[in-house]
């Protein structure tokens, strides 16, 4: 009786107590940041970088044999020339004497002669004698006089007149390779010898490269080839700053089947008096190519499948898409109409139908 007593009135007890209330979380809407689409006119931007290269290159090789001079302005690495000045002269007093005493022999030869030209061609002796009389051993031979009748002809050349003269004049010519002039404005890059060595015919000299244009060698990929020509213009930049514009000069008219690009070259300017151009520095830039019409520029991660999330009475619904152009970071597309809200947040767990509370920027 007793614990029937105590089971009864235990279960009053228990009846009393009153159930533990249960609190549904709410359903908040997930912030994001929206883009309202306009439809324009973009022009892809397609990034590359590369080394900078002198357009203006030459590799200095001596033709003769001599000692490289010392002093003065000497041939040494990172030494400045300007056009026409001379960037190194290699001994030629034993090739001068040789040429001064050829010239002494001919004058010799051509003088003795004109008491026979006097004799079987008077009409020509005032000739003869002016082009002796114009003779300087020190210098240059002048041109020989055009002989105005085969006889004339045949009587110079039987008298070793035009042997020599030609003899000479390679000799003249040898004689200038004794000095290399330069060709541009420009520096020594690369100096194999030092004043005061001896230089043999045939021997590498030096490097010497121009200071006045540049080039960019780049790598691009096979599928912006469609997008792109040559005269595009392209911008490239040092710590965030545009230092340097110029153009697609020339495309490579072959893929590289391993990696399946073409190499592009781009022809430079400098952008800034502050920033100077230097061969072998390597620049990032962006190719401007030709521009694509009725558009709009996003995240190239939003894209998944051909289809990006819009938003339509604070939902998520997925739009298809067409792709025109895909950079690393960005893509251009067509398919949707002025005025449609994108969603710009790369969201993993995003689905169809899910509420968010949009924000434009």
């Amino acid at each position: 009786a007793i614990m029937l007593v105590a089971v009864f009135i235990m279960n009053g007890l228990i009846g009393m107590k009153e159930p533990p209330s249960v609190v549904l979380p709410d359903n908040n809407p997930w912030p994001v940041q929206t883009l309202i689409v306009k439809n324009d006119f973009h022009e892809p931007r397609i990034p590359v970088e590369g080394k900078v290269e002198a357009w203006q290159r030459v590799d200095l090789v001596a033709e003769v044999n001599g000692v490289l001079s010392i002093g003065g302005k000497e041939f040494r690495e990172g030494v400045k020339y300007t056009k026409g000045e001379t960037i190194l002269s290699l001994d030629d007093s034993e090739a001068r004497s040789s040429l001064r005493s050829a010239r002494a022999q001919f004058l010799q030869l051509t003088s003795g002669m004109l008491s026979t030209i006097k004799i079987d061609f008077p009409d020509r002796i005032n000739v003869w004698e002016s082009y002796v009389n114009s003779i300087k051993i020190g210098e240059r031979l002048p041109v020989l006089p055009e002989p105005k009748s085969d006889r004339e002809r045949f009587y110079i050349i039987n008298r070793g007149i035009d042997a020599s003269y030609h003899s000479i004049i390679a000799s003249e010519e040898r004689l200038s390779k004794f000095s290399i002039t330069a060709p541009f404005d420009g520096f020594v890059s690369t100096a194999f010898i030092k004043p005061g060595s001896l230089v043999i015919g045939g021997q590498p000299i030096g490097v010497f490269v121009g200071t006045g244009q540049f080039e960019i060698k780049s790598s691009l990929n096979s599928e912006y080839l469609s997008f792109i020509q040559v005269g595009d213009r392209v911008e490239f930049s040092s710590n965030g700053k545009v230092v340097a514009n110029g153009k697609l000069d020339r495309i490579s008219s072959s893929v590289n089947p391993t990696t399946q690009s073409a190499t592009v070259y781009f022809k430079l300017s400098s952008n800034s008096v502050e920033f100077t151009l230097r061969d072998g520095m390597y620049l990032p830039g962006e190719l401007i190519a030709k521009g694509i019409e009725n558009c709009i520029e996003l995240n190239a991660g939003l894209i998944k499948d051909g289809r990006i999330f819009t938003v339509e009475n604070d939902e998520l619904v997925h739009s298809n898409v067409e792709t025109v152009f895909r950079s690393f970071e960005l893509a251009l597309v067509r398919g949707l109409e002025d005025g449609t809200v994108v969603m710009t947040n790369q969201l993993s767990d995003a689905f169809e139908g899910m509420k968010v509370n949009p924000s434009s920027k």
